[in-house]
């Protein structure tokens, strides 16, 4: 009967190193993703900040002109609208 026992503790104490490598390595896995979604995150902020300051020197540039000045922009898209008429009846 001790034998038995024995056998019963050291199967327990395997399972428990068993168990203790693998929540190990899931905790060693779990950190390494966690580490590429924070990069991730960080390359999001990045592109967002930039696709910001792209829109704004847009609306500095084009559209602060274009509502200070409508009648220079009417003309223009008047003529650009005869032209894409004008190309499209000789298209036809």
């Amino acid at each position: 009967m001790d034998i038995i026992t024995d056998i019963a503790t050291i199967i327990g104490l395997a399972r428990d190193v068993v168990l203790f490598v693998l929540l190990t390595v899931a905790l060693i896995v779990l950190l390494i993703i966690a580490r590429k979604v924070i990069g991730l995150l960080n390359t999001a902020k990045q592109t967002a900040e930039k696709a910001q300051e792209l829109m704004e020197t847009v609306s500095e540039k084009i559209v602060t002109p274009a509502a200070s000045n409508p009648k220079a922009f009417r003309a223009l898209g008047s003529v650009l609208g005869f032209l894409m008429g004008f190309l499209r009846r000789s298209r036809d």
